[in-house]
């Protein structure tokens, strides 16, 4: 609200819903405004003015709904456009689970967004990765990392409201691992390495499986949001993966909102776990038959994801996600993500 203000001497015909009509604003508003702003005189608690000399009209108002309305105006559109991302992001994540070493990943994400004929194509590309601050060095770590890197840039198509719908071209990218597969076991000798190529490649061929291991991925998710998500008025129910390659499960949403910044939105998404899923159902990554007769056994999870878009340029400047599961009113596992743009 600006709080320039004229003071209006009450005539005797006056009453607060003729001077509100007047000047095109409600009777609550004027009355709100009048109380905020005057003082040591009079409040205004009835509507026919008896004893009062004079009332403060706004000369600018804007009113809780206009003012909602031109809030609006300052998200991202529900429909996706190629400048929502920056060209490259840099990620931390951070492992934290019961009796197991909290581990803590680095890395940057380059993205490639452009428009091919009727599809926006996402283009990504992950690198630089380190484990505890050091490079990987576990042969298993690193034979997994170099049959990834084989595939980079992965494409996906990106659906109208910003998420990740399918692959672009998959066949391009069993052709982009078979034609680095001799150099990769060159490297990497021995029967193991031998299997685990064997098994990656017969993953990747079955699009269906390796495009819901990417799906499940938290990152793709939180980094490719649906943008409705950011326009949410009311609390909504939908599916979310919390462990990869698992499958998903239904949360309870809101969205919440802070304009205050100069230049930035803080958009704040919540979820709390609505269905019913075991501890051993979560870590195995497949529902089992008659599971879930047993409550006790059943985890809890809540999911909490900030972004931060800018107010001009309605570009994703960063995220911050957490996902914390309980099993028996204890701390299983917590994940974070912190995506910045560099």
């Amino acid at each position: 609200m600006i709080t320039n203000f004229i003071k209006h001497k009450v005539r005797p015909d006056d009453n607060l819903s003729s001077i509100a009509a007047r000047i095109n604003i409600s009777e609550k508003d004027l009355k709100e405004f009048h109380n905020q702003h005057c003082g040591k005189m009079d409040k205004l608690f009835v509507t026919n003015l008896k004893g009062i000399e004079f009332v403060l009209i706004p000369i600018h108002f804007i009113s809780e709904e206009e003012k909602k309305i031109e809030q609006q105006k300052l998200l991202p559109s529900t429909y996706y456009f190629p400048k929502f991302h920056f060209d490259t992001y840099s990620v931390e994540e951070n492992f934290e689970q019961s009796e197991i070493e909290n581990l803590k990943f680095n890395y940057k994400i380059n993205l490639n967004i452009r428009e091919e004929k009727e599809n926006i194509i996402a283009e990504t590309h992950i690198k630089d990765v380190t484990k505890n601050n050091q490079i990987l060095d576990n042969k298993i770590s690193s034979l997994s990392l170099k049959c990834m890197e084989s595939l980079y840039p992965i494409s996906y198509k990106i659906s109208l409201n910003g998420k990740i719908k399918s692959f672009f071209k998959h066949q391009s990218l069993i052709k982009k691992f078979k034609a680095k597969r001799n150099d990769i076991e060159d490297f990497f000798v021995g029967d193991i390495s031998k299997k685990y190529l064997i098994t990656f490649e017969e993953n990747i061929s079955d699009e269906t499986y390796f495009f819901r291991q990417m799906q499940s991925n938290i990152l793709y998710q939180i980094l490719f949001p649906n943008l409705e998500w950011f326009h949410k008025k009311s609390t909504w129910k939908e599916k979310f993966y919390i462990q990869i390659n698992s499958f998903p499960l239904e949360f309870s949403f809101q969205t919440e909102q802070l304009f205050e910044d100069s230049e930035f939105v803080e958009t704040t998404v919540k979820g709390t776990l609505l269905e019913k899923c075991s501890l051993r159902e979560f870590l195995k990554g497949n529902r089992i038959e008659n599971e879930n007769e047993d409550f006790e056994n059943s985890i809890n999870a809540e999911i909490q994801i900030k972004y931060l878009t800018h107010k001009t340029t309605k570009q994703l400047h960063e995220i911050k996600s957490s996902v914390n599961i309980w099993y028996q009113n204890e701390l299983f596992q917590k994940h974070q993500l912190q995506i910045t743009q560099n």
